[in-house]
């Protein structure tokens, strides 16, 4: 609710008889992939480095006292009868800079005499809420920036048959099947559960979880995050994506943190938020893009 220099919203509401709560306008309220991303926090400086190390290989019957090859030795050059089998473990980094976000509102003194409900709290919980979307919007931006190296096209939208294509991506790469996530549309969600071999009941828990909740927490290995942040590639094609969780990384040099100050001139309460936060991909392996047609 947005207080008007007029007065004709505070009129409004004082003639009107709240609730005890206000009801905000349907938004999400809190971060969705908060958690799902390999994260650092308290990091000092604008910019913040993700170290990686490429798969190396392994020797085969190294002679007695013969020098080894290492891994990051890309001559592969052996004195006696061993072989080197494996790719050159290549170090790099990946670096994230950090963008700081900020939002905020004035609650004037006499609105709150006006009105019968706390605006500073209102505006604290919508700041929250507003904060924890760009938070969300951070993450998907890098997504959106790399190029994965697995793409996954759903031309007549994500069914489990395309899901399992998402899973055989990330297999192929050798991708730890652990903290594994999905980051998919409202309307990939409804092609998962219109498909009848993910919400048949007779095909196990998962699948009357689905048909009782209208969602599926987890699938095929997979952590389901439903996001209306994701962009579109082109007009009526969604952008999902599957990755392992330390293959995009996020880095906080401040967390959400809200405040109220007292602003004399103004006669008014600012009531802000603030964090810094930066985001990259640090394994392209370990994303699968998923183009959902809509």
């Amino acid at each position: 609710m947005a207080l008007s220099d007029s007065g004709s919203t505070v009129s409004n509401a004082f003639v009107t008889q709240f609730a005890d709560d206000v009801i905000h306008a349907a938004q999400q309220k809190t971060s969705k992939l908060a958690g799902s991303v390999r994260t650092v926090r308290n990091v000092i400086g604008s910019t913040y480095k993700f170290n990686t190390l490429s798969k190396g290989g392994y020797i085969k019957n190294k002679s007695r006292f013969e020098d080894i090859t290492v891994m990051s030795d890309s001559s592969k050059s052996l004195g006696g009868s061993a072989t080197y089998t494996g790719g050159v473990a290549s170090h790099a980094t990946v670096t994230a800079t950090l963008n700081n976000y900020v939002a905020g509102e004035y609650v004037d003194d006499f609105d709150q005499l006006k009105t019968n409900f706390d605006f500073r709290q209102t505006y604290a919980e919508s700041i929250g809420a507003a904060l924890a979307r760009a938070y969300d919007s951070e993450i998907v931006t890098a997504l959106d920036a790399s190029s994965p190296s697995t793409t996954v096209t759903a031309g007549s939208g994500l069914t489990k048959a395309k899901f399992l294509e998402v899973a055989e991506g990330l297999n192929d790469n050798s991708v730890d099947t652990a903290d594994r996530f999905i980051v998919m549309s409202p309307a990939a969600l409804t092609d998962l559960l219109a498909d009848s071999g993910v919400t048949t009941a007779a095909d196990g828990p998962i699948s009357n979880t689905a048909l009782a909740t209208g969602f599926i927490p987890n699938f095929l290995g997979f952590n389901v995050i439903v996001s209306n942040l994701l962009n579109e590639s082109t007009t009526g094609v969604r952008k999902c994506y599957a990755f392992q969780k330390n293959a995009v990384g996020l880095a906080v040099g401040k967390d959400v943190t809200a405040m109220i100050n007292y602003v004399p001139q103004k006669v008014s309460h600012l009531v802000a938020g603030e964090f810094s936060a930066g985001s990259a991909v640090i394994d392209t392996t370990g994303v699968v893009i998923i183009n959902v047609t809509e």
